[in-house]
């Protein structure tokens, strides 16, 4: 069982403590600066975000995973809850307790990725390898509605995501995003951080409720996240 322990969800940046925000660390380390490489014209997009998390009521925010939409990757990996880790020689499972969820990542896979369905896919379809010790796996195929953190950082359909899990030691995983988006970003940017063992626990049942059923919300596609754009 792995957790990611740090405030990672809050914002991948360098942030101080804002309403409901502890101040935390980055976890950019390529640009060198620490900063997203956002186009200019995209950061107005960030802006806008972060402005409609600005309330209690989860349907009203802009933050797709407080409708309890699929985080998507690399959000989910740094979320706060445990997630565990199955391998066999011809797959890599991650069995998370967030919403019950995993996914299945096939290894020195023959087989092509499914072609782009119409809007894309939630966590994405990823490919796996493994590069030495380290488990290296490409993600495409993403929707343009999961960001990366609360702070309103965020991504486009051209989404591609190469994750590097490294053991460190028997407890430790060093985790490593590498994020290319044309449409977004100037240059692709990496992030990195540590994930740690969780002994003698176990995946509890969580159940993520934004009550969008009792609401009459559609919550199998966002139709309102597609007015936005």
């Amino acid at each position: 069982m792995w957790r990611a322990w740090n405030l990672a969800k809050y914002d991948l940046e360098d942030h101080g403590a804002k309403p409901g925000v502890p101040a935390g660390r980055g976890f950019v380390v390529d640009p060198a600066d620490g900063r997203i490489p956002y186009k200019p014209e995209a950061l107005a997009r960030r802006a806008k975000n972060y402005e409609g998390t600005k309330t209690l009521d989860p349907v009203k925010s802009s933050d797709p995973f407080a409708k309890c939409y699929l985080p998507g990757i690399p959000r989910m990996t740094y979320l706060g809850w445990p997630f565990q880790i199955l391998q066999t020689p011809e797959d890599v499972t991650f069995v998370y307790e967030w919403a019950h969820k995993k996914r299945v990542v096939p290894i020195d896979s023959k087989v092509p990725l499914p072609p782009k369905d119409e809007g894309g896919a939630w966590m994405g379809n990823a490919r796996g390898r493994y590069d030495g010790n380290a488990l290296v796996v490409t993600v495409t195929n993403f929707n343009p509605y999961t960001w990366f953190d609360m702070a309103g950082n965020y991504h486009s359909d051209a989404l591609q995501v190469v994750e590097r899990y490294t053991p460190m030691n028997a407890d430790t995983l060093q985790y490593e995003a590498t994020i290319t988006d044309p449409k977004v970003f100037t240059r692709p940017w990496t992030i990195r951080m540590t994930l740690q063992r969780q002994k003698d626990i176990g995946l509890l049942d969580y159940e993520c409720t934004a009550m969008l059923d009792d609401l009459g919300i559609d919550h199998t596609w966002p139709r309102d996240f597609d007015e936005e754009k």
